[in-house]
């Protein structure tokens, strides 16, 4: 009796480890930045591994992926990127791996871009609505890729779908003072965020930190600054770019922090940030300036 007894909690675990996943069945997906796969661990759970080929804090803009980048992409079922040309190196990835099985996830399939002189605004996801649709387009992969969980990935949908909402409304009431207004930032990242909340978009910078603006450039933001007695200059770190420090110093204005979310950096990732929390904080650093 009590030998049966001792195989009761074995046989019980036993039975609960058929619910789990088995980690060789699980959809293994890649990713290509930060955002893309904190909506793919959103969206897959349980039932898929999630990893990124841009490590934390890496740049997405010029990256090159590596050897190692195409074993891991052989062996996947999906490559989530977010699309509208930030991923400059997505045909030459494509032909890689022509051959292989992996699916590619254009998250931005179904927006209407920011088209500009030289290219299209590639930092789609820094509207809440857009970013949204982004996160369908996800599950959706993850549907047809594995229709036996269908209802598990349209259920975690519906759920950030409603957060998404949430979100955007938000920003609707928080920033509704600031209509009209400007916003300065270090470089070219935030188009979409501010044609959606009816905001004017006054970079310093190109599309990437890399962009170097012009003398004339700087000189054009400082008038603008100080005509418009503008309260607040938005880097990405508290280290910003020469052209901020000199707009900084040629203004009464001051430095506050507006994450693109390109990455996430060792502090954030160790306290859990995710899409939400990070445009939560951009969301009240924007608005103080129109307070």
């Amino acid at each position: 009796m009590k030998k049966s007894l001792l195989f009761i909690p074995l046989i019980a675990s036993l039975l609960l480890g058929c619910n789990t996943p088995i980690e060789s069945e699980k959809i293994k997906i890649v990713t290509s930045f930060f955002v893309m796969e904190d909506f793919a661990r959103k969206i897959g759970g349980e039932y898929t591994d999630v990893q990124s080929i841009i490590p934390s804090g890496g740049e997405i803009h010029g990256y090159e992926p590596t050897t190692g980048d195409i074993v891991a992409l052989e062996d996947a079922d999906l490559f989530v990127y977010n699309g509208a040309g930030l991923e400059h190196f997505i045909d030459g990835l494509e032909q890689a791996l022509d051959g292989s099985d992996v699916q590619f996830v254009d998250t931005s399939s179904g927006l209407i871009f920011i088209e500009e002189e030289s290219h299209q605004d590639s930092h789609t996801w820094l509207s809440p609505l857009n970013a949204k649709k982004q996160m369908e387009n996800i599950k959706n992969a993850l549907v047809l890729r594995d229709q036996e969980h269908a209802s598990y990935y349209e259920s975690r949908y519906s759920l950030y779908a409603a957060k998404f909402n949430y979100l955007h409304e938000q920003f609707l009431t928080m920033l509704a003072p600031g209509e009209g207004q400007y916003l300065v930032t270090g470089h070219a990242a935030f188009g979409y965020l501010t044609n959606a909340y009816n905001l004017i978009a006054l970079p310093i910078g190109g599309h990437d930190s890399e962009q170097e603006p012009t003398q004339q450039d700087i000189a054009n933001v400082i008038d603008i600054v100080n005509q418009n007695n503008i309260r607040y200059i938005y880097a990405e770190s508290l280290h910003p770019s020469d052209a901020v420090l000199t707009v900084l110093e040629e203004t009464d204005a001051e430095l506050e922090i507006l994450s693109p979310l390109e990455g996430l950096s060792a502090e954030q990732e160790m306290s859990g940030e995710d899409y939400f929390s990070i445009m939560k904080d951009n969301l009240i650093a924007i608005a103080k300036g129109f307070i």
